[in-house]
């Protein structure tokens, strides 16, 4: 997360943790999990209200998480019938619908499109949810779809997708990451840096995560996972103008993995990369 204004909001969010954090380090863990496990809830905009309607919806229940059975029920949507499927993911707080132009590149050219509200977003169950909990669910949807042809990430999706095939028994042959983030670690102590919240915060924020979702927060790190994602051919496509993804952790990340081919980008930032056609002519290169 690069220097920037934060919202008023966040900002008294901000204000709050930093004081709290010396002398309640343990409430203060709480308090910052419970606001990063909740998405912001947005409006779609008519041309994404159009988009929906002429998709296929299904809702479907996975599990919750590999140790809690509960249902959780998600939104499905799809287009096409070439059986050639693409999986699109959608980043924080975003939609599958951001994903408008690139749903129409990939249709044209002739593969079939799934995609899905994740948990506590859109239409999908819930109102809190977590990286953990992401993995669950697409390691549970990529055994429900079959054979995928790719898997096309934005921003926490991106992430989302290369962990599960580090860290569950899926594989995939392609897998592209748009503007994606490729530590969460990092992510989060950007975010106390930014907030002031005092270093003695993360451990006991790691604890939560063990705890509650038995999972380790460094484990959400890329670079501990060198050459260990379960795709063929990867691409990662970012761009240098990104205020929430740091380019230079992102060109660190492909120096690092020789295997990944990227194109970086400059201008659009972190949400209209997904529009840029460079960008969609690329994806669909790669796929090709």
């Amino acid at each position: 997360m690069q220097h920037q204004v934060l919202p008023f909001s966040l900002r008294v969010s901000a204000f709050v943790l930093s004081r709290l954090g010396k002398p309640f380090p343990g409430l203060t863990a709480r308090m910052f999990f419970n606001m990063y496990s909740t998405p912001p809830k947005r409006k779609l905009r008519d041309s994404q209200l159009a988009l929906r309607k002429t998709a296929r919806v299904e809702k479907v229940k996975f599990s919750r998480y590999p140790f809690d059975d509960r249902p959780l029920s998600l939104v499905l949507y799809s287009w096409g019938t070439s059986g050639k499927k693409v999986l699109l993911l959608h980043g924080w707080g975003g939609s599958p619908f951001d994903f408008k132009q690139m749903v129409s590149a990939l249709v044209t050219a002739g593969y079939e499109v799934i995609t899905f509200d994740a948990p506590a977003h859109g239409a999908s169950q819930g109102k809190r949810t977590n990286l953990m909990q992401w993995m669950h669910v697409l390691e549970q949807l990529l055994q429900r779809s079959g054979a995928v042809h790719a898997v096309i990430g934005h921003s926490l999706g991106g992430l989302n997708a290369a962990l599960t095939l580090v860290h569950k028994q899926v594989s995939v042959p392609r897998l592209a990451m748009i503007s994606a983030a490729v530590s969460a670690p990092v992510f989060f102590n950007e975010t106390f840096q930014l907030f002031r919240i005092p270093q003695q915060v993360m451990p006991k924020l790691q604890s939560i995560i063990l705890q509650r979702l038995r999972g380790d927060l460094r484990e959400l790190d890329l670079f501990r996972h060198i050459n260990q994602i379960k795709a063929d051919k990867i691409l990662v496509a970012y761009d240098e103008n990104d205020h929430l993804v740091k380019q230079e952790q992102v060109s660190e990340f492909v120096r690092q993995y020789p295997a990944v081919q990227s194109l970086r980008i400059k201008g659009e930032g972190h949400f209209r990369i997904m529009k840029n056609e460079t960008v969609i002519s690329s994806v669909l290169a790669f796929l090709r």
